[in-house]
């Protein structure tokens, strides 16, 4: 018998002997999610991503939602923090950040992963997106489809696009700059109007900025608002416009009338990053691990009830926009 077959025992041992140990490690890694709106848009896309890490890689997930309580918000940081029992702590939520990094700075061996920004915190690590580089499509697709104007079912001639954020935040003013950016890129004699809501938690006033906007000419408004803009979404059917999702695929909240969704796959950072501590490999403190086009971090879904009527060379344009945003030829927008 050749020493290759008498080896084979040996080394499928081996292999079954690294398969287990890492199932084992698996299992012995906690994750916990600190938010109040795991129910909502990016919350869901979190849950989901966590959820996959539980069921693929066998890690124990814990879920901590905040809920409203806002004087509460350092001693639930604090106590996840005391139990020291989580390899890593996700957050997510621009209301948490003054208690997540007073609790940081007070328990440095508590590893957390703020999701969606950077913070001045070098304990702290950063699930960061480039939704600069998505809005800057939803930015062409909207600004393209006025500069047709009547020419599209649902469009009129007011060379006008819309934008609805929630609280005024730099990662919110970021999708503005990639948004503003690819409406220019694309049709530069189209406006882009802006508005900012103050809350993320206001459907009617999302619903009654959008209508505003429609009535200036947007036939088209831009969701940046978390629940604020389920609103958005809502008046673009009423008002038989149109209107663009964000963060998860929202073509079934008003459809017919939400042209596209600017995805931010929480669910792939997530994932990604709990497996990074399952295999051994970590995640630095202070690091930012961001998540873009190239990656498929983010992305532009056109909804299947609108895609139709979005002209061909619309669609071919966006298509070109992403291939020189990935390879570099354009340079979004972005602000810190």
């Amino acid at each position: 018998m050749s020493s290759l077959f008498r080896r084979i025992p040996t080394l499928c041992g081996a292999f079954a002997l690294a398969l287990a140990s890492q199932a084992a490690a698996a299992k012995d890694v906690s994750i916990a999610a600190v938010s109040g709106y795991f129910a909502q848009g990016f919350g869901v896309s979190i849950v989901n991503g966590l959820k996959k890490a539980e069921k693929d890689l066998g890690v124990r997930v814990k879920l901590i939602d905040t809920g409203n309580r806002a004087l509460d918000y350092e001693e639930q940081f604090n106590n996840v923090a005391k139990e020291g029992s989580y390899d890593l702590v996700f957050v997510m939520g621009w209301e948490l950040v003054d208690a997540l990094q007073k609790t940081a700075a007070a328990y440095p061996n508590t590893h957390f992963v703020f999701i969606d920004g950077v913070l001045d915190s070098k304990s702290i690590s950063y699930a960061n997106f480039a939704q600069n580089q998505g809005s800057f499509l939803a930015g062409a697709l909207g600004a393209m489809l006025a500069e047709k104007g009547s020419a599209v079912e649902g469009f009129g001639n007011g060379k006008a696009i819309g934008f609805v954020g929630g609280r005024d935040l730099p990662v919110i003013r970021d999708f503005l700059a990639g948004y503003e950016q690819g409406a220019k890129a694309a049709a530069p004699d189209v406006r882009v109007d802006a508005v900012f809501a103050g809350t993320f938690d206001d459907p009617a006033k999302g619903s009654e900025l959008t209508q505003t906007l429609y009535g200036q000419g947007s036939d088209i408004v831009y969701n940046v608002a978390g629940p604020t803009g389920e609103g958005v979404l809502q008046a673009s059917a009423a008002a038989g416009k149109y209107s663009i999702g964000v963060d998860i695929d929202q073509c079934g909240v008003a459809p017919g009338h939400v042209a596209a969704s600017m995805l931010k796959h929480a669910d792939v950072a997530v994932y990604s990053l709990v497996k990074d501590v399952v295999d051994g490999r970590g995640v630095k403190p202070g690091g930012t691990y961001t998540y873009d086009l190239s990656t498929g971090g983010v992305e532009l879904l056109l909804c299947p009830q609108v895609s139709d009527k979005i002209p061909a060379d619309v669609k071919a344009k966006l298509e070109a926009f992403k291939a020189d945003i990935v390879s570099g030829k354009i340079s979004v927008a972005t602000v810190k």
